[in-house]
């Protein structure tokens, strides 16, 4: 009430202006450019398996979340009423995931990225519903003596740059442990660091760290070890201001939820031989997946 008698109808006038132009500029987002482009750039990380990685010979990506966006811009194109939808992929890490996003390089992040309150507030970026949960968890070798986080202690200790293993790391050093910290660009890098004896420890999601396990020359030579150390919900990535994609996606979801498609891809994915891999990860859905494909929703306060 105040500001309407200090300024002059004019001025408030061009206020409303400008507002309403900022609104219809953050509920249009990215929407027009891929829609007169007809197509759309997805992000991945070539290592990020089983969610999406690189097979040799093959220009395209494979995994759990490429799937899963395969459907969300098919649903989009339906959406945008356009005959075609062309997708291209561009190939991302832990940090390029941001910068990427918020220069238009990709329009969506499909590899493997936790929603969390930082992120949202900070990176300026919204995320849809869940298509996983996972939490941090320890990989070491199976000759260390290290069994949990208390385990830690005066260890060289290595974690994915860009993740938000470095955020439950820190945790861990408010429990007052002492360590030493190194990180590396490739999860790759990581668990090749602990084999060789470069670090102890691997501090990451435990889906990862059993890919990982799972794919290496003697995976009996690894374990993971120690409770969840944090609660990762794990979605699609997309800028703050594609307000409208995000809606359609997020319908797409909960269909995808109620039709159980999503536990089909599951299925695909986590209990069966990986594409181009010779492994299967044996790995049942768990219970917090299980609840939240039942009460989907993309709010979370972690």
């Amino acid at each position: 009430m105040l500001l309407r008698h200090l300024l002059p109808a004019a001025s408030l006038l061009v206020i409303a202006n400008i507002c309403f132009a900022q609104d219809q500029t953050s509920s249009s987002g990215s929407w027009d450019k891929i829609k007169n482009a007809r197509a759309i750039t997805i992000g991945y990380r070539p290592d990020g398996l089983p969610f999406s990685y690189a097979i040799e010979g093959s220009k395209i990506p494979v995994g759990y979340a490429i799937d899963i966006c395969q459907a969300l811009v098919a649903k989009l194109q339906q959406a945008m009423a356009i005959p075609q939808l062309d997708i291209r992929y561009h190939a991302i890490n832990g940090q390029t995931r941001f910068t990427d996003l918020a220069s238009g390089k990709i329009d969506m992040d499909c590899s493997n990225t936790t929603n969390n309150r930082e992120r949202r507030e900070t990176r300026r970026v919204a995320f849809s519903m869940p298509y996983y949960v996972t939490g941090v968890r320890i990989l070491t070798l199976s000759s260390s003596k290290i069994n949990d986080m208390y385990g830690l202690e005066g260890k060289r200790v290595i974690t994915s740059k860009g993740t938000s293993s470095f955020q439950t790391l820190n945790s861990v050093l408010n429990n007052g442990l002492k360590l030493e910290h190194s990180e590396c660009l490739q999860h790759q890098d990581c668990f090749n660091a602990v084999q060789n004896g470069i670090a102890d420890a691997w501090l990451m999601d435990d889906v990862l760290l059993a890919a990982y396990r799972a794919q290496a020359a003697k995976p009996e030579q690894f374990k993971i070890v120690g409770k969840l150390m944090s609660i990762e919900p794990l979605s699609v990535m997309m800028r703050e201001s594609d307000t409208r994609m995000k809606k359609v996606f997020d319908e797409e979801m909960r269909a995808m939820a109620s039709k159980q498609e999503i536990a089909r891809l599951y299925k695909k994915w986590f209990e069966s031989p990986l594409p181009g891999k010779r492994f299967n990860l044996n790995t049942p859905m768990s219970y917090l997946l299980t609840d939240m494909l039942r009460y989907p929703s993309d709010k979370f306060d972690n």
